[in-house]
């Protein structure tokens, strides 16, 4: 059974995790801020984690690749019969998290923040990192009440560390402290997996930590990119339909008259003889004297060196594809089906983000704008659709700033822009949308168009999003 430390186990804890730390560095320098992010996850509710995992992940995550190791500096300090299990923590662990590329990125994302942002940073990095796992681990946990009425005490254990391991007149913790921490670190340890230590979702938050709101906020966001991400990519058959499809018919254009088509634009050194450049001919027999049997010609041709014209594609087969999506009545949909994962609003609003990145997965960056729409009726709907527009903001930032995507409400049909239109609803068609996709939600199956796909189930939404993604353009 999980107990919690008492006020007179806390200082022993504290020095037996100190003592079985995996860095090389200064741990009188590095051992007071990782006692303050302690504290923080500790009061976040995270209250099972060691400080040895705090302080080690926390000071690779400052460090980077200059994290150095126990082992560089006091290998010939440790009593034999440590010195195995301080070896394998360093391989195991330590080794395969410095080599991890998400904590690299963890490490640049935290490094680009602010100073008085980054403790917080470095506690929330440890909190996704390892909080799991110390919680299914059923372990000792701390009491962050105690661990405040002790700071002065736990501060000044953790300044005076030694320089050196071997700079102890006798082992400053007993045999039973030892081994209970490195029971904890085991079992957190052991819980990890061997997958990346940092998910995608975990990224984007550390990355984007000053802009989020509040916890609220944040948890919104994480629930909205987890979903997002259990859809998945674009089927490459579809994709390669899509992008064949695209190239055949050209985008509408009220000038589209005032567009090129056919001609010739470009030289290239790759082509067929009827679009060779004429002047080429010039080398033909020239040069035979010094080179025998063949000619320049024949060189140029051999090394690839002859003009070709290139013939001009119309511009229109290359102009951004537009689509414009609406979420009607969002308030409406802020419920969640009991056979769903999540909120149907938070369902539909990970689609959007999904048939977002398709398209650019699909025609590249520069080829495809989405503009998001929320239909509103009434105030209620219309503070709804805000707080959803701020969410996605945060998310598509960098597609705000690129000008590939557009949000805004609106209160009629006329209000949305004319381009391929997907409209989500929990209602029946509209025919005053004209919408070239209307998916029926809602329910645990969506339907369009007379078919019903399980977006509860796996490849569901993903199935729904091809379907979609063929009926716009292809």
């Amino acid at each position: 059974m999980a107990r919690r430390l008492s006020r007179e186990e806390l200082l022993p804890a504290l020095k037996a995790w100190a003592y079985v730390s995996g860095y090389g560095g200064s741990l009188a320098e590095s051992l007071p801020p990782a006692l303050g992010w302690l504290r923080a996850l500790w009061e976040e509710g995270h209250d099972a984690l060691p400080l040895d995992l705090v302080h080690d992940l926390g000071t690779l995550l400052v460090e980077g690749r200059a994290f150095a190791f126990a082992s560089s500096r006091d290998l010939a300090d440790w009593p034999e019969e440590e010195r195995a299990e301080r070896l394998q923590y360093e391989d195991r662990v330590l080794g395969r998290w410095i080599l991890d590329p998400s904590v690299s990125d963890a490490h640049v994302a935290i490094a680009a923040l602010s100073g008085e942002l980054q403790p917080r940073a470095l506690a929330h990095a440890i909190g996704l990192a390892l909080g799991t796992a110390a919680r299914r681990a059923e372990l000792d946990a701390g009491n962050p009440a105690i661990l405040r009425s002790s700071w002065r005490e736990a501060l000044a254990l953790c300044a005076s560390w030694p320089a050196r391991h071997g700079a102890w007149e006798e082992p400053p913790v007993d045999e039973h402290w030892r081994a209970w921490a490195l029971a904890i670190r085991a079992a957190i340890v052991g819980r990890l997996g061997e997958g990346k230590l940092f998910s995608p979702e975990d990224l984007w938050e550390l990355a984007h930590l000053a802009d989020l709101p509040n916890e609220s906020s944040r948890l919104a966001l994480r629930e909205l990119h987890a979903a997002t991400a259990a859809i998945g990519g674009v089927n490459p058959g579809v994709a390669m339909a899509v992008r064949r499809r695209a190239q055949e018919v050209a985008v509408d254009e009220e000038d589209a008259s005032h567009y090129p088509a056919g001609g010739f634009d470009a030289l290239s050194t790759r082509g067929r003889f009827e679009n060779l450049v004429r002047s080429e001919v010039a080398y033909v027999d020239a040069g035979r004297e010094e080179l025998g049997q063949i000619d320049l010609f024949d060189v140029r041709f051999a090394q690839g060196e002859l003009l070709y014209y290139t013939r001009d594609e119309s511009p229109l087969f290359d102009q951004r594809r537009r689509v414009t999506v609406v979420i009607e009545r969002p308030l409406d949909q802020r419920h969640k089906h009991p056979e769903l994962a999540a909120q149907t609003l938070v369902l539909v609003d990970a689609a959007t983000l999904r048939l977002q990145a398709d398209m650019i997965q699909v025609f590249g960056p520069s080829g495809a704008e989405l503009h998001l729409r929320w239909r509103t009726s009434g105030k209620a709907d219309a503070e709804a659709a805000d707080e959803e527009a701020r969410l996605m903001a945060m998310t598509l930032a960098d597609d705000l700033a690129h000008r590939r995507v557009t949000l805004a409400t609106m209160t009629d049909w006329q209000e949305a822009p004319p381009r391929g239109l997907v409209v989500f609803a929990a209602h029946q068609e509209d025919p005053r949308a004209g919408a070239r996709a209307w998916v029926r939600v809602g329910e645990p199956r969506w339907v369009l168009d007379g078919e019903s796909f399980a977006v509860g189930e796996p490849g569901g939404l993903r199935g729904l999003l091809d379907a979609i993604l063929l009926r716009l353009f292809a």
